[in-house]
Formats: C-alpha cells, structure tokens, sequence
C-alpha cells in the first residue's frame, strides 16, 4: 500500500530493533499510523509499525500484560481501522537490519521465520 502523504514519523527505533510483531495490516499510512497511534493509547503500551513488502508491520515492545492489552485494543478498535488486518499474534514480516540474512538468500518464511 502506498503512502498517502505526509509521511507519518519514521518507526520508533527501539521498538523497530527490539519489539515482536502483533499484527499484520493493509492500508495506507496515515490511516494505520492513526490506527496504531489509537492501539498504543488505548493499551497505554510501546506499539509502532513500518511498512514491509508493501504491509503494515505492527510491532509491540514490553513485557506479556502490556501484550495483551495491544492485543484487547487492537480487538476493539478494529471498526475504526481504515484497513484490513491480515493477522493478529502470528509471525511478523522479516525486518532488515534485525534479522540477519545467510549469504546466499533468495526468499523469507515469516511463518517459521527462516530463509530459502
């Protein structure tokens, strides 16, 4: 999905490199960084995204309780959500620059996160 301006702010770099993934949504920008911003405050919780393979990667950072209030947000605020969420507590998308890539690499498994 294409952004549709302005750019949102470039993904919380903390919760780029340390957060797990929760969910997997397609729209354009500014609706999930409105939705995102709206799950984070909702949760009280580190919650931020970026695009990956043309998907919102929606990425949560902190302990197992918080987890589970991004995932009761993210449940009642999916009406608002100007997207489709894909997926919801499954494997997230490969982030470059986290994960490192074996030499020789054509493809990513997000589902058991490893490379062809």
């Amino acid at each position: 999905m294409a952004t549709d301006g302005p750019d949102p702010m470039p993904c919380n770099r903390e919760i780029f490199t340390k957060g797990v993934g929760i969910c997997i949504v397609d729209g354009s920008s500014n609706a999930v960084e409105r939705w995102v911003q709206s799950v984070a405050v909702m949760a009280n919780a580190k919650v931020d995204w970026h695009y990956c393979g043309g998907r919102a990667n929606v990425l949560h950072l902190g302990d197992a309780d918080s987890r589970e209030r991004v995932l009761a947000a993210i449940q009642a605020l999916t009406p608002r959500l100007e997207g489709t969420i894909l997926s919801v507590d499954q494997p997230a998308l490969f982030r470059s620059g986290v994960d490192p890539v074996p030499s020789g690499a054509v493809a990513y498994d997000p589902t058991d996160r490893s490379f062809l």
